[in-house]
Protein backbone atom coordinates (compact mmCIF):
# COMPACT_ATOMS: atom_id res chain seq x y z
CA UNK A 1 0.00 0.00 0.00
CA UNK A 2 1.50 3.63 -0.84
CA UNK A 3 1.52 5.70 1.95
CA UNK A 4 1.57 9.79 1.72
CA UNK A 5 4.94 11.16 2.74
CA UNK A 6 5.52 14.97 3.79
CA UNK A 7 7.90 17.43 4.29
CA UNK A 8 6.93 20.18 6.33
CA UNK A 9 9.52 23.35 5.59
CA UNK A 10 8.81 25.96 8.19
CA UNK A 11 10.89 29.00 7.56
CA UNK A 12 10.26 32.55 7.59
CA UNK A 13 12.65 33.53 4.73
CA UNK A 14 9.57 33.10 1.98
CA UNK A 15 13.08 32.99 -0.69
CA UNK A 16 14.47 30.28 0.84
CA UNK A 17 11.11 28.33 1.73
CA UNK A 18 9.98 29.03 -1.88
CA UNK A 19 12.88 27.67 -3.63
CA UNK A 20 13.77 24.38 -1.10
CA UNK A 21 10.12 23.76 -1.90
CA UNK A 22 9.82 23.96 -5.80
CA UNK A 23 13.85 21.53 -5.55
CA UNK A 24 12.39 19.15 -3.63
CA UNK A 25 9.29 18.74 -5.42
CA UNK A 26 11.62 18.32 -8.02
CA UNK A 27 13.40 15.71 -6.55
CA UNK A 28 9.62 13.65 -6.42
CA UNK A 29 8.94 14.50 -2.68
CA UNK A 30 5.84 16.09 -1.90
CA UNK A 31 6.61 19.25 0.56
CA UNK A 32 4.63 22.01 1.78
CA UNK A 33 5.56 25.16 3.27
CA UNK A 34 4.41 27.20 6.34
CA UNK A 35 6.23 30.19 7.24
CA UNK A 36 6.05 30.34 10.67
CA UNK A 37 6.13 27.59 13.58
CA UNK A 38 2.45 29.27 14.61
CA UNK A 39 1.07 28.48 11.28
CA UNK A 40 2.73 24.91 10.84
CA UNK A 41 0.89 24.23 14.36
CA UNK A 42 -2.22 25.41 13.30
CA UNK A 43 -2.80 24.03 10.20
CA UNK A 44 -0.67 21.24 9.53
CA UNK A 45 -2.33 17.36 10.06
CA UNK A 46 0.42 15.45 12.19
CA UNK A 47 -1.53 12.31 11.13
CA UNK A 48 0.58 12.63 8.14
CA UNK A 49 3.87 10.44 8.26
CA UNK A 50 6.63 12.32 7.20
CA UNK A 51 9.18 14.95 8.14
CA UNK A 52 9.44 18.40 9.26
CA UNK A 53 12.25 20.57 8.03
CA UNK A 54 12.47 23.87 10.32
CA UNK A 55 14.37 27.08 11.03
CA UNK A 56 15.95 26.94 14.16
CA UNK A 57 15.74 30.31 14.70
CA UNK A 58 12.46 32.44 13.66
CA UNK A 59 9.97 35.74 14.25
CA UNK A 60 8.10 34.69 17.11
CA UNK A 61 7.40 31.20 18.11
CA UNK A 62 11.82 29.74 17.66
CA UNK A 63 11.87 26.16 16.33
CA UNK A 64 13.31 24.77 20.05
CA UNK A 65 9.95 25.76 21.35
CA UNK A 66 8.08 24.33 18.62
CA UNK A 67 9.81 21.21 18.57
CA UNK A 68 8.58 21.17 22.35
CA UNK A 69 5.03 22.11 21.50
CA UNK A 70 4.74 19.41 18.55
CA UNK A 71 4.73 16.42 21.29
CA UNK A 72 1.65 18.00 22.99
CA UNK A 73 -0.18 18.65 19.97
CA UNK A 74 0.27 14.47 18.43
CA UNK A 75 3.12 15.22 16.29
CA UNK A 76 5.87 12.48 16.19
CA UNK A 77 7.33 13.25 12.58
CA UNK A 78 11.41 13.53 13.12
CA UNK A 79 12.83 17.09 13.20
CA UNK A 80 15.85 18.47 10.95
CA UNK A 81 16.76 21.63 12.01
CA UNK A 82 18.16 24.26 9.41
CA UNK A 83 20.63 26.46 11.36
CA UNK A 84 23.02 29.54 10.52
CA UNK A 85 26.71 29.18 11.57
CA UNK A 86 25.86 31.30 14.79
CA UNK A 87 23.37 28.79 15.96
CA UNK A 88 25.57 25.73 16.63
CA UNK A 89 24.87 25.97 20.13
CA UNK A 90 20.86 25.81 19.72
CA UNK A 91 21.47 22.83 17.04
CA UNK A 92 23.10 21.28 19.96
CA UNK A 93 20.38 21.63 22.23
CA UNK A 94 17.96 20.65 19.46
CA UNK A 95 19.70 17.15 19.07
CA UNK A 96 19.58 16.87 22.46
CA UNK A 97 15.61 17.37 22.66
CA UNK A 98 15.18 14.82 20.42
CA UNK A 99 15.78 16.54 17.13
CA UNK A 100 17.15 14.14 14.24
CA UNK A 101 19.51 16.53 12.57
CA UNK A 102 20.73 19.62 11.67
CA UNK A 103 21.94 21.10 8.48
CA UNK A 104 23.95 24.41 8.31
CA UNK A 105 22.86 27.03 5.88
CA UNK A 106 23.04 27.26 3.03
CA UNK A 107 21.88 23.63 2.39
CA UNK A 108 21.52 22.01 -1.08
CA UNK A 109 18.33 20.58 -2.56
CA UNK A 110 19.69 16.95 -2.99
CA UNK A 111 21.17 17.15 0.70
CA UNK A 112 18.50 18.24 1.79
CA UNK A 113 16.21 15.48 -0.06
CA UNK A 114 18.60 12.90 0.77
CA UNK A 115 18.06 13.85 4.87
CA UNK A 116 14.04 13.58 4.46
CA UNK A 117 14.00 10.30 2.94
CA UNK A 118 15.99 8.81 5.77
CA UNK A 119 13.66 10.57 8.08
CA UNK A 120 10.62 9.12 5.88
CA UNK A 121 11.50 5.46 6.55
CA UNK A 122 12.72 6.16 10.07
CA UNK A 123 8.92 7.96 10.89
CA UNK A 124 7.22 4.94 9.14
CA UNK A 125 9.16 2.34 11.06
CA UNK A 126 8.55 4.07 14.32
CA UNK A 127 4.88 4.11 13.68
CA UNK A 128 4.77 0.47 12.89
CA UNK A 129 6.40 -0.31 16.82
CA UNK A 130 4.18 1.77 18.44
CA UNK A 131 1.15 -0.05 15.95
CA UNK A 132 2.64 -2.98 17.10
CA UNK A 133 3.32 -2.22 20.61
CA UNK A 134 0.02 -0.95 21.37
CA UNK A 135 -2.12 -3.76 19.77
CA UNK A 136 0.00 -6.05 22.14
CA UNK A 137 -0.44 -4.03 24.95
CA UNK A 138 -4.28 -4.00 23.90
CA UNK A 139 -4.47 -7.79 24.15
CA UNK A 140 -2.29 -7.95 27.32
CA UNK A 141 -4.64 -5.74 29.19
CA UNK A 142 -8.06 -8.04 28.38
CA UNK A 143 -6.49 -10.10 30.85
CA UNK A 144 -7.42 -10.29 34.34
CA UNK A 145 -4.99 -9.79 37.46
CA UNK A 146 -5.11 -13.51 38.44
CA UNK A 147 -4.85 -14.65 34.53
CA UNK A 148 -2.16 -11.73 33.91
CA UNK A 149 0.18 -13.50 36.55
CA UNK A 150 -0.60 -17.17 35.60
CA UNK A 151 0.78 -15.69 32.08
CA UNK A 152 4.23 -14.68 33.23
CA UNK A 153 4.78 -17.68 35.47
CA UNK A 154 3.91 -19.75 32.57
CA UNK A 155 6.74 -18.01 30.89
CA UNK A 156 9.00 -19.19 33.08
CA UNK A 157 8.44 -22.97 32.50
CA UNK A 158 6.37 -23.26 35.55
CA UNK A 159 4.31 -26.59 35.59
CA UNK A 160 0.82 -26.29 36.18
CA UNK A 161 1.00 -27.70 39.59
CA UNK A 162 3.74 -24.95 40.47
CA UNK A 163 2.07 -22.27 39.69
CA UNK A 164 -0.86 -23.81 41.13
CA UNK A 165 0.70 -23.87 44.58
CA UNK A 166 1.77 -20.24 44.30
CA UNK A 167 -1.50 -18.97 43.96
CA UNK A 168 -3.54 -21.04 45.81
CA UNK A 169 -5.73 -22.58 43.77
CA UNK A 170 -6.39 -26.06 42.29
CA UNK A 171 -3.89 -27.38 39.17
CA UNK A 172 -7.25 -26.92 37.43
CA UNK A 173 -7.95 -24.09 38.21
CA UNK A 174 -4.53 -23.03 36.13
CA UNK A 175 -5.68 -25.34 33.29
CA UNK A 176 -8.40 -23.52 32.92
CA UNK A 177 -6.79 -19.74 33.31
CA UNK A 178 -4.33 -20.95 30.88
CA UNK A 179 -7.12 -22.27 28.44
CA UNK A 180 -8.44 -18.54 28.72
CA UNK A 181 -5.12 -16.54 28.36
CA UNK A 182 -4.56 -18.80 24.85
CA UNK A 183 -7.72 -17.81 24.04
CA UNK A 184 -7.82 -13.69 24.49
CA UNK A 185 -4.45 -13.54 23.89
CA UNK A 186 -4.74 -15.28 20.36
CA UNK A 187 -1.52 -17.49 21.21
CA UNK A 188 -0.39 -21.27 21.41
CA UNK A 189 2.00 -21.35 23.54
CA UNK A 190 4.03 -20.14 26.39
CA UNK A 191 6.72 -18.71 24.36
CA UNK A 192 4.49 -16.53 22.05
CA UNK A 193 2.91 -15.04 25.56
CA UNK A 194 6.67 -14.12 25.77
CA UNK A 195 6.69 -12.46 22.71
CA UNK A 196 3.69 -10.69 23.11
CA UNK A 197 4.86 -9.80 26.80
CA UNK A 198 8.17 -8.44 24.56
CA UNK A 199 6.18 -6.94 21.66
CA UNK A 200 4.57 -4.56 24.01
CA UNK A 201 7.49 -3.52 25.89
CA UNK A 202 6.10 -5.12 29.21
CA UNK A 203 8.50 -6.45 31.84
CA UNK A 204 8.26 -9.72 33.05
CA UNK A 205 8.41 -10.06 36.33
CA UNK A 206 10.86 -13.13 37.27
CA UNK A 207 9.87 -13.22 40.77
CA UNK A 208 6.14 -13.23 39.94
CA UNK A 209 5.88 -16.50 42.14
CA UNK A 210 6.63 -14.08 45.17
CA UNK A 211 4.50 -11.57 44.54
CA UNK A 212 1.67 -13.86 43.53
CA UNK A 213 1.61 -15.16 47.65
CA UNK A 214 2.21 -12.00 48.56
CA UNK A 215 -1.13 -10.56 46.16
CA UNK A 216 -3.31 -13.34 48.02
CA UNK A 217 -2.01 -12.88 51.78
CA UNK A 218 -3.19 -9.32 51.05
CA UNK A 219 -6.63 -10.48 49.66
CA UNK A 220 -5.44 -8.09 46.37
CA UNK A 221 -6.27 -11.71 44.42
CA UNK A 222 -9.60 -13.26 46.04
CA UNK A 223 -9.51 -16.45 46.83
CA UNK A 224 -10.64 -18.52 44.01
CA UNK A 225 -12.84 -22.08 44.08
CA UNK A 226 -11.61 -23.81 41.45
Amino acid sequence: MNVELLVRLVDDDATLREGLLFALQMLGLSAVGYESAEEFLQRDDPSVPGCVVMDIRMGGMSGLECQTRMKTAGFDQPVVFLSGHGDVEMAIQAVKQGAADFLTKPVTAEKLAEACRRLFAWNLEDRERRRVRDAARARISSLTPRERIVAVEATTGAANKTIAQALGISEQGVKLHRSNIYAKLDVHSAVEIRRLFEEAQVPLDTTASEETRRAVETRLLPPEEV
